[in-house]
């Protein structure tokens, strides 16, 4: 083989391995917040116990690691309502909630987090469309999901004839802070 095809292949070899991304891990915090509502109004709760630890590659998108929130700490400004949220995920037996991740796939600053979320026993596959923003060397992502009680085998809470509607909407807020 001549001298400089064997430089090039060289340097194509060096530039490829330095180009890939490599998988970083970070250090999660944030806080969820849920909207509800009944007939008569609407309200939200928010939790800032969110928790974890995940690895991301930036470049294929694959992540793994897990994000948890302790279910009894929702404040929807309302004692008796976050009773009654308590009494529906059943925290006795189930304290937490957590979503284990697989994807963190990013155009731009839109992204869309994917993996398993397990509410009061109950595992279901997620989507979480949001945006994904660069802060110093680690991430901030802001998105939303709507779900329902049925999907989480939850019975809606209910005072008299009101009962809590669907859909629920879930936001979460996190910073991933590069360990």
């Amino acid at each position: 083989m001549k001298p400089w095809k064997t430089l090039g292949l060289l340097l194509l070899g060096v530039f490829s391995a330095g180009s890939q991304a490599q998988t970083n891990q970070y250090a999660i915090e944030g806080r969820v917040t849920y909207a509800a509502s009944y007939n008569l109004g609407r309200w939200e709760g928010v939790n800032t116990s969110v928790r974890g630890t995940v690895r991301w590659n930036s470049q294929s998108g694959e992540a793994s690691g897990q994000v948890c929130v302790d279910l009894g700490r929702f404040d929807s400004g309302n004692p008796l309502r976050d009773a009654d949220a308590r009494g529906v995920f059943d925290v006795n037996r189930f304290p937490q909630s957590c979503l284990e991740l697989e994807r963190l796939l990013q155009t731009g600053e839109d992204a869309v987090l994917s993996g398993t979320l397990e509410i009061s026993g109950t595992r279901r596959a997620v989507r979480i469309s949001g945006k994904l923003t660069r802060e110093g060397s680690g991430y901030r992502f802001v998105g939303a999901f709507n779900t329902s009680f049925s999907e989480w085998r939850l019975t809606p809470p209910s005072l008299l004839f009101l009962r809590v509607n669907d859909p629920v909407e879930v936001r979460l807020e996190a910073r991933a802070i590069l360990r």
